[in-house]
């Protein structure tokens, strides 16, 4: 495991039940709804998130009807989602635990840009192996409008990219039929979200 791994595992296992205890963003609520709606609409019955952190999306997205699996690579994310009664495994975003064409939908808010190197690109092929053609995988991540790598003081590593940057990497799992963003700082940083159907 490399040091960037550490640090990760460490501050999340810190906080975990904090953040099990924190109220979703509006605009977190809002997304995560009309996933589900989006779901119901095409009778989804699998959706797995990459990313499950503390269940908080996931217990949205059971209630939803769909059958849910969370991965997460820290077993403390994961002991906090199955105290939640949630399915879920410790497992890496770029080596998902499943076999190809398992899942109607995927998720994934807020992970994917802690991955170094060509994790993110990874993780991408994941998820279009385990989706299946014609499913619905939307992704929200930390992003700037330039490509950039940097630490946070507290440890957490982040490779931020542009618009056009994630929007021509998201096109290896499909069609782009949804992006928008959101600022969360005043040097240009904003979250990034994106629905893809998959191919």
């Amino acid at each position: 495991m490399s040091v960037l791994e550490q640090r990760l595992k460490a501050f999340y296992a810190a906080e975990m039940m904090d953040r099990a205890g924190r109220m979703l963003s509006l605009e977190r609520t809002t997304r995560v709804d009309a996933f589900v709606q989006g779901l119901r609409a095409v009778r989804a019955q699998l959706v797995l998130e990459v990313g499950c952190g503390a269940g908080r999306d996931g217990v949205i997205l059971r209630q939803s009807g769909c059958a849910y699996v969370g991965v997460d690579f820290s077993p403390v994310a994961v002991r906090t989602c199955r105290d939640r009664k949630l399915n879920a495994v410790v497992a890496s975003a770029t080596e998902v635990p499943f076999a190809d064409d398992s899942f109607d939908a995927a998720w994934s808010m807020s992970t994917l840009m802690h991955l170094p190197g060509d994790g993110f690109s990874k993780a991408i092929r994941e998820l279009g192996r385990v989706v299946r053609c014609g499913g619905v995988v939307e992704i929200g991540v930390w992003g700037h409008f330039r490509n950039r790598e940097w630490t946070s003081p507290d440890g957490r590593y982040f490779i931020h990219r542009s618009d056009d940057q994630v929007q021509s990497d998201v096109k290896a799992l499909g069609e782009v039929v949804a992006f928008d963003t959101w600022s969360w700082s005043p040097d240009g940083g904003h979250y990034q979200w994106v629905r893809v159907i998959t191919r």
